[in-house]
Order: structure tokens, then C-alpha cells, then sequence
């Protein structure tokens, strides 16, 4: 498992899952064959302290490696995701994640808008 800790514009690698800031959004990239389970989730925000600094920033969850995943690890990853997204964008590329990413939109209880996309310009769009 590798971990990198950074604050702002680098990257954060933790448990298969890559993140970064870029203009306002905070984009977590999910490594080919990664299932989300409740241990990930775990581990992504138990490693990762500068979640703070991230407060009401957009969220881009770019599914595209996803190989499947738990309903706990989803409404985990759910209520973390609504600690500090102003809102939540879900990128999908197949029928797999989009399966994915519309029981992560429509199934849990959400105080931030959140919305699946095939595209990430529209994602983009609907974030600014």
C-alpha cells in the first residue's frame, strides 16, 4: 500500500485510490479491479488528515476501475463524502459502474446535490 500525504494541487495515493485538488474539485481516481468495500473507504479517510482542508469543495468520484462494490463500503464512502462536498459528481464508463454509481446516487440519503455522468466535461459542467 503506498501513501502520500500532500495538502493542496499533488496527489494522494492511499489504498488503490488517487486523489488530488484541481480547481476547486477534489477528484478521487479508483485503480483498475478496485472493489469498494467498507475496509477501503476506511482506510482512504482514516490515512488522509487534509480532508479538512478540503471543505465545500465539488467532488468528481471517476468510477472507471471500479470492479464492483459492497453497499456498506458505498454508504460509507456516502456519508464521508457528505462531511465536506459542497456537491458530488459521479463519472461512470460502463454498465458496471453506472450500475454502481446510480445505487451510490439513489440510494442513500444526501444533503449535497450529487448526479451521475458518462461525461466529465458534463460533470464539469454541472460542478461550476
Amino acid at each position: 500500500m503506498e501513501a502520500i500525504k500532500t495538502i493542496q494541487d499533488q496527489n494522494i495515493v492511499s489504498s488503490g485510490v488517487t486523489l488530488w485538488e484541481e480547481e476547486g474539485t477534489v477528484n478521487f481516481y479508483f485503480e483498475e479491479n478496485t472493489i469498494i468495500d467498507a475496509d477501503l473507504v476506511f482506510q482512504i479517510f482514516d490515512e488522509n488528515s487534509s480532508f479538512t482542508c478540503m471543505k465545500n469543495k465539488s467532488t468528481l468520484l471517476n468510477l472507471e476501475g471500479v470492479e464492483g462494490a459492497t453497499l456498506e463500503g458505498l454508504s460509507l464512502l456516502n456519508q464521508n463524502l457528505e462531511n465536506f462536498s459542497r456537491h458530488k459528481a459521479i463519472l461512470v464508463n460502463n454498465e458496471k459502474t453506472d450500475i454502481i454509481g446510480r445505487v451510490l446516487a439513489n440510494s442513500f440519503n444526501h444533503t449535497k446535490p450529487t448526479k451521475v455522468f458518462k461525461s466529465a466535461l458534463e460533470a464539469d459542467t454541472w460542478m461550476n
